[in-house]
């Protein structure tokens, strides 16, 4: 099987933007998870297939570098493909560029396959064709999904470093096919736990998230952030989203 990267175009919006402001990380989020799913279907993997084989995907962890956002108005190029299996991930790069083909954002995802009776992940390998992938470089070579090993998040919970920033319950429109809050909201709530003020210019420059715990209609989630690293020319910090005592996401943003 020869596997070639899967491309789509796009006109941004003013929606994406929010009517003059930055691209958003809930449109990144969107448009990057519309392309992932076009392509699974197109190799015969998607979300129609999985379901009649008792199987659907999940995403698990993300890291998402952009150097430059789009502006509204502006027309974008999507590309996408899959990067082999690696323990229980499926991954799959993914790309946004300009018309004049300048990188602008990249992504490395790592999926899971779940049985949706038991909710339990399966073994990736045993279920895809080990062809199916590209062997193309990462967008960026630091793209490294996970942040288990980061120290803000070692004591599982929110400490006296953390701000609550807002709460929210689950509802109707957060939820997608799996019957959980879709991964865009979840992205879009850790990002948004950053209070505007601290943004900078209000440019996302790194997103980092851990899918830890679905989030399921009616739940009421609270969203959490503290102060990381400082970097050059950028504002970085964690974020949390917790039900309860229990955390269900986590991320590291950077702005500019």
């Amino acid at each position: 099987m020869s596997i070639q990267p899967f491309e789509t175009r796009h006109k941004v919006w003013g929606y994406d933007c929010g009517y003059g402001g930055p691209f958003s990380p809930l449109a990144m989020a969107d448009y990057f998870q519309e392309i992932a799913g076009d392509h699974a279907a197109t190799l015969g993997v998607g979300m129609g297939s999985m379901f009649l084989q008792g199987r659907t995907w999940m995403l698990s962890r993300i890291d998402i570098e952009a150097e430059k956002l789009p502006k509204s108005g502006d027309e974008i190029l999507l590309r996408t493909w899959p990067a082999g299996t690696e323990r229980l991930f499926a991954l799959r790069c993914i790309e946004m560029l300009s018309s004049q083909g300048e990188l602008l954002v990249g992504a490395l995802y790592e999926y899971l396959i779940v049985d949706m009776e038991k909710r339990k992940p399966l073994r990736p390998e045993r279920i895809l064709d080990p062809d199916m992938k590209c062997d193309l470089s990462r967008p960026y070579t630091d793209l490294s999904p996970g942040l288990n090993d980061h120290p803000a998040f070692a004591d599982k919970g929110v400490g006296a470093a953390w701000t609550e920033s807002f709460r929210l319950s689950a509802s109707p429109r957060h939820i997608d096919y799996n019957g959980h809050v879709n991964n865009a909201h979840i992205i879009a709530w850790l990002c948004d736990a950053v209070p505007k003020a601290e943004r900078g210019n209000g440019c996302i420059a790194r997103i980092k998230v851990d899918f830890v715990a679905e989030v399921k209609f009616d739940d009421e989630i609270a969203a959490s952030f503290t102060r990381g690293d400082a970097t050059p020319g950028g504002r970085e910090f964690l974020s949390l989203l917790m039900r309860g005592d229990e955390v269900v996401a986590r991320a590291l943003t950077r702005w500019v």
